[in-house]
């Protein structure tokens, strides 16, 4: 009797061995892993001071740069610092005076955001195309 039980265990695992390895054979399609593209930020400055410029991703702040006084700057940053679901700000540190932060806005890669800064902060406008 046990030698008529490994047979016919024996015959299982011989006939399911070659089906598990036919369905696990297959290869996988490459995944094709997407290049961080930069989001442009240009800053139009009609301050009379000069304006330290920070991305707010939830509470975490990264500086993008300084834009002098009654001048223009570009700045960049990587697309992977988006936050799609909750969207992102702007805030304009000026070297005198109080911060302001932008309203939340939804960036998406590809696009660049325009910010205008008046001398009063608060009426200073924000576009994203």
């Amino acid at each position: 009797m046990p030698l008529i039980r490994w047979v016919v265990v024996g015959g299982i695992i011989l006939f399911a061995a070659p089906a598990c390895g036919l369905l696990s054979s297959r290869k996988p399609e490459p995944v094709e892993i997407p290049v961080s593209t930069e989001i442009s930020v240009a800053v139009e400055n009609h301050n009379w001071s000069d304006i330290r410029i920070y991305l707010l991703t939830g509470s975490h702040p990264h500086r993008l740069g300084m834009v002098s006084a009654h001048s223009n700057a570009t700045f960049a940053f990587p697309s992977h610092r988006l936050n799609t679901g909750s969207g992102v700000r702007l805030r304009a540190l000026p070297v005198a005076g109080r911060a302001f932060t932008s309203e939340t806005i939804q960036v998406q890669p590809g696009q660049a955001i325009f910010w205008t800064l008046e001398n009063n902060l608060e009426a200073s406008s924000l576009s994203v195309y």
